[in-house]
């Protein structure tokens, strides 16, 4: 039936994931990520299944992990992750945590496709480092 070839599609945001887009189904694959990086520059996407703003970024999100491979994109599911993302405040979405190494967190912001240019202007200032 087209109803389970239709099942079969990557969800929205499985499509276009690139190599360096990684998909956190825990608070312990967060902090082995975040650890296995080292000091590169580390944008967590925090979104929602649900979340219109959340699937009208993403195509963009994934055009920036194309454009910088240098950068690390973590993909944290908030239903999947509720406690994680309660203990990292992240209430509203989508949300945006940029991290490297031993700095930690180096900025969190809201951001939608509105706004994209808050994620490049963060990207361009801190990936330079």
């Amino acid at each position: 039936s087209s109803a389970a070839a239709a099942t079969d599609q990557p969800s929205w945001w499985e499509k276009n994931s690139g190599p360096n887009m990684i998909d956190i189904h825990s608070g312990q694959e967060f902090a082995d990520a975040l650890r296995q990086a080292n000091d590169s520059l580390v944008i967590v996407d925090f979104f929602g299944t649900w979340c219109a703003s959340c699937r009208a970024l993403y195509p963009k999100i994934c055009k920036l992990a194309e454009e910088h491979p240098e950068i690390l994109f973590l993909k944290v599911n908030f239903d999947e992750n509720k406690s994680l993302c309660k203990s990292l405040n992240v209430k509203v979405l989508p949300y945006f945590h940029l991290y490297r190494g031993e700095d930690g967190l180096l900025d969190s912001f809201s951001c939608s496709l509105a706004k994209l240019q808050i994620l490049k202007d963060a990207i361009v200032k801190h990936n330079g480092a």
